[in-house]
């Protein structure tokens, strides 16, 4: 929980500067770009995260890859401030909520669609179109097969839960049965 709200602060701070000079989209794509580098190089990740690096190297070795990337100037004083307070580890978090900040502005939701079985294009687009209406924003889900289910859909958004499943109408059921 405090993670979260730590990321959070940074996320934010950087989404209003964003918002002032236009380019919190950006800031999001460089964001993912310098991420998916440390994926790819877990060494350098690991150097700039981890304290036992003397945080005069880490600040240099920080330089380097924001020249490098030619990242902008807001984006790469939240590095140095994470990297000056020790929290280069909450950068995942920080996209997360930067990107749900960003979903937010531009009136869209994510969500994930859970099937017992693989649901065709059609289906999941019907079903976004359906939730489009009763939210009011574009819904955006990815697909996930969870055999558990049974048959029908689960949809999650945003901690709410839209259970359609058969596992679920059996649960009910057999509460109903129960309560008689």
């Amino acid at each position: 929980m405090i993670s979260q709200s730590i990321a959070k602060r940074y996320a934010r701070g950087l989404f209003a500067v964003g918002e002032n000079d236009g380019k919190y989209r950006l800031y999001y794509d460089e964001l993912d770009t310098i991420l998916r580098y440390f994926r790819e190089e877990p060494k350098l990740g690991n150097a700039l995260m981890l304290p036992i690096v003397e945080m005069k190297k880490r600040k240099e070795l920080l330089g380097d890859v924001m020249r490098a990337f030619g990242v902008s100037l807001p984006l790469a004083n939240i590095f140095s401030m994470l990297l000056e307070n020790n929290r280069m580890g909450y950068l995942a978090l920080i996209k997360n909520v930067y990107g749900e900040l960003i979903d937010d502005k531009e009136g869209r939701v994510r969500g994930t669609l859970l099937s017992a079985y693989p649901l065709d294009d059609s289906t999941k687009v019907r079903i976004e179109e359906a939730l489009k209406e009763k939210l009011h924003k574009e819904v955006v889900l990815s697909l996930v097969e969870d055999k558990s289910l049974m048959g029908g859909v689960k949809v999650v958004i945003k901690g709410t839960i839209i259970d359609g499943s058969a596992k679920r109408q059996l649960e009910l059921l057999k509460e109903n049965i129960l309560k008689e």
